[in-house]
């Protein structure tokens, strides 16, 4: 009788294994679609700072944009600030001389993540970003040759040991500054604490919210060795009515500064700075 229980646990046991490694495999399809997607990260190709004096955008010879504080030869037309949106509004030339139709303007700034929109001409795209009070130019080539020699990413094999119990503690009324990589320090909002063990060692990681998600920037051993040296990423799911959740490192990502020099990435607070190697998740991007 003890011999059939124990049968059972480990083939029940193996069945959870295998289906948190098969939901694993689809998480790193979706991981490869959200980056070669239009707004994904692998075709840009400029982030350029803009203000209500320096909001002309200007072609320059036939790959290159340049924002300006005045209309040059091949304007492309210029940045109107309103006082919560910005638009672009396209030079009427334009019209005169593409064979696409050209709109007459298009809101770049706000945009819901995820939803689209911005403004196209040729085979550019752009939208516009807040960081620390400052408006950037996010610009995309839309027939980037990155993403047609995309291989895919690196991963850690999924292992259950990296997916750990823990319990969070929730923090209310409370921010946090967040540098990236530009210097700047930006105010998150603090969800709580989660806290576990990893190697018999205790942790604790701050969790930040993220459009209403729970979200951890950390770092830990492997960075600048197989994993990407400022830290990674990961989304925990909210805890249970005891306070519990599971955090998963099997699905630990890369900060989108792994595969474009044109992004903004937060990085770990001094407080999720782990002193032990989480063999999980993505590892560095062969070519980035």
């Amino acid at each position: 009788m003890k011999s059939f229980v124990l049968l059972m646990l480990t083939i029940l046991l193996s069945t959870r294994v295998f289906a948190q490694a098969e939901n694993h495999e689809e998480w790193k399809n979706e991981r490869a679609h959200e980056l070669l997607k239009e707004d994904g990260w692998l075709n840009l190709i400029g982030l350029l700072w803009i203000d209500q004096n320096t909001s002309y955008l200007n072609q320059v010879g036939n790959d290159k944009l340049e924002v300006s504080s005045k209309m040059e030869v091949g304007n492309i037309g210029k940045f109107h600030f309103e006082r919560d949106s910005i638009w672009f509004v396209f030079n009427p030339e334009l019209s005169k001389n593409s064979k696409e139709s050209v709109p007459q303007k298009s809101l770049v700034f706000p945009l819901e993540y995820g939803k689209g929109g911005g403004a196209y001409f040729d085979r550019w795209k752009w939208t516009v970003i807040e960081r620390g009070g400052q408006y950037g130019v996010r610009l995309r080539d839309l027939k980037h040759p990155g993403v047609l020699e995309f291989k895919g990413l690196p991963y850690y094999p999924y292992d259950p040991e990296f997916r750990i119990k823990a319990f969070f503690e929730p923090k209310f009324n409370q921010t946090m500054g967040i540098p990236n990589v530009l210097g700047q320090v930006i105010e998150w909002k603090v969800m709580g604490i989660l806290k576990f063990e990893l190697e018999g060692k205790p942790i604790e990681l701050t969790v930040l919210d993220e459009l209403g998600k729970f979200f951890v920037i950390f770092s830990d051993l492997t960075n600048g060795h197989e994993t990407y040296p400022t830290g990674r990423y990961l989304y925990v799911d909210y805890p249970d009515r005891t306070g519990y959740t599971w955090i998963d490192f099997n699905y630990s990502y890369n900060p989108p500064c792994a595969f474009t020099a044109f992004a903004t990435c937060p990085i770990p607070p001094k407080e999720n700075r782990m002193e032990v190697a989480v063999l999980a998740g993505e590892k560095i991007p062969e070519g980035h």
